[in-house]
């Protein structure tokens, strides 16, 4: 088996990132590896701002500050946790694709092993970016584990009731 020594796990306001992060923490704990933990904020487009209007843009700002703000506390129990048995880093990075940002930070930190936390991305979310996870395991220097929660939990519902 391969040796982890260095895993990265981007978090972002998906429901998958408990998972996502256990994932990480169960591999490091196994491997005695270290764990980066990467949060990347991105701004509005300049588009939003010449197209949406003051009213609009305020609404979008104010929602994306309280998603930061939800994220951080996460981040920050997460890691809080984590720390009592890992070596822990948390890296920020504002203003940049998440796509260009975890790739760089994989290749920078040289990483074994992302861990993904699959969601459900929204129609603008597709029509703006693609299908991300596609995108992050073709220019991923190294492995790429992802893990399947909402989505499926949704599919399995959808099932049932049929």
């Amino acid at each position: 088996m391969t040796n982890i020594r260095k895993i990265l796990v981007p978090v972002s306001f998906a429901p998958s990132n408990e998972k996502a992060m256990q994932m990480a923490a169960d591999i490091a704990t196994s491997f005695k590896a270290k764990l980066y933990i990467l949060n990347v904020y991105k701004t509005l487009p300049q588009l939003f701002y010449s197209v949406g209007g003051n009213l609009f843009l305020k609404s979008m700002e104010q929602e994306r500050a309280e998603k930061i703000k939800k994220l951080d506390q996460f981040v920050k129990r997460e890691v809080k946790k984590l720390r009592l048995a890992l070596d822990v880093e948390e890296i920020e990075i504002e203003d940049r694709h998440p796509i260009d940002a975890i790739i760089e930070v994989a290749k920078d930190k040289k990483v074994d092993l992302i861990v993904l936390g699959h969601h459900e991305e929204s129609k603008l979310e597709h029509l703006l970016f693609g299908r991300n996870i596609h995108k992050i395991v073709d220019g991923a220097p190294c492995d790429v584990v992802v893990t399947r929660t909402y989505l499926y939990g949704r599919k399995a519902a959808k099932k049932v009731a049929a």
